[in-house]
């Protein structure tokens, strides 16, 4: 008898052991999931300009965008202010997924894609809205893929603005105004022909020491838009600005290959739309608190000069042969398309 309890003992136990490990299949009704937790994706974002520039805001928009649509999955790490280095570096940077996300002038792209030098080009567009309609369609569309091959996908056209010239020796009305002055530009081949054209002297400088160089009279002046030489505080060395609108300078928001080809379908689509609602949202900001930066760099003691229609003329005029030189150089084809979608 006690062999016969043993043995129903010994059995129950066995049956009980079993019943706890659950076996092949999970009930139904469990809440305890065998499946391991996705991990979560930060997107390392970068950019040159400070904290209050609308970059940063447009940055802060996507990420709140996607984590509310992602469920907290996927969030962008802001790094403003040159943190990871001048625009040319983050073009490596994507290439190499170091950084994920990064909107670069198109300045420093025709280094990369010779087309982008059309970009460049002095007086395309006569205001944002022109700007906007033609980044937005298809010429813009071609540019953004154009460097796919070099490892960056193009998701967005985001806005940085037109450039005006600030400097310490005189108010600039004419062309003759520019003469002998040395105005920092930007590393693109267009940039420094327009602006040699105009009479000056145009000298590259990293932008992460432009302030300092303009402090220290390496260079009388510079090229920026309005933002940025008021975020940056170009305002305290600089007496001079003049709204000149010479170019228009889109900045493309950029993702690392890599980084894309990782994400899933419906993760793809929720960053594109992203960048594309964070694009309008800091094309608005930018366009709303540029009359406001203006009269708060007057206040602070900057001369302002406003350009009538006449005087911009002249100095379309005077850059008008920047377009056929650069004909052979961006391909006769693309810039006859570019032109044409801009209207000119």
């Amino acid at each position: 008898m006690k062999k016969v309890l043993c043995l129903l003992l010994t059995i129950s136990l066995l049956t009980l052991s079993l019943a706890g490990c659950g076996g092949a299949k999970t009930d139904s009704t469990s809440t305890t999931s065998t499946e391991p937790k996705a991990e979560k994706i930060k997107l390392v974002a970068a950019h040159v300009a400070p904290t209050n520039h609308h970059y940063q805001d447009a940055f802060v928009k996507m990420n709140e965008i996607i984590e509310a649509k992602t469920n907290g999955q996927i969030s962008i790490v802001i790094h403003p202010n040159s943190e990871l280095g001048e625009e040319p570096e983050y073009v490596e940077g994507l290439q190499t997924a170091t950084i994920d996300l990064s909107t670069i002038s198109a300045a420093p792209m025709t280094a990369f894609i010779k087309e982008y030098m059309a970009c460049d080009l002095p007086f395309m567009f006569a205001s944002p809205e022109e700007a906007y309609a033609f980044y937005d369609g298809p010429v813009g569309d071609e540019l953004l893929k154009l460097t796919e091959p070099i490892g960056l996908i193009g998701l967005a056209w985001w806005e940085n603005g037109f450039r005006n010239f600030t400097n310490n020796v005189r108010p600039i009305a004419s062309p003759a105004d520019m003469k002998g002055l040395k105005i920092r530009t930007m590393a693109s081949p267009v940039h420094m022909t327009s602006v040699n054209a105009l009479g000056a002297n145009a000298t590259p400088i990293p932008f992460g020491e432009l302030y300092s160089a303009l402090q220290q009279g390496v260079v009388d002046g510079e090229e920026n838009p309005v933002a940025l030489v008021y975020s940056n505080r170009f305002y305290e060395v600089q007496k001079y600005l003049t709204l000149s609108r010479h170019f228009y300078d889109p900045s493309p928001l950029y993702i690392s290959k890599i980084t894309w080809d990782k994400l899933t379908d419906e993760q793809k689509k929720i960053v594109k739309d992203a960048a594309i609602e964070a694009r309008d949202y800091s094309r608005k900001l930018a366009n709303d608190r540029e009359n406001d930066s203006i009269e708060e760099m007057k206040a602070a003691g900057l001369h302002v000069t406003i350009l009538t229609p006449e005087q911009i003329k002249a100095f379309q005029e005077a850059t008008k042969d920047v377009y056929k030189e650069y004909v052979d150089k961006i391909g006769k084809d693309f810039l006859d398309r570019f032109l044409k979608g801009a209207g000119r």
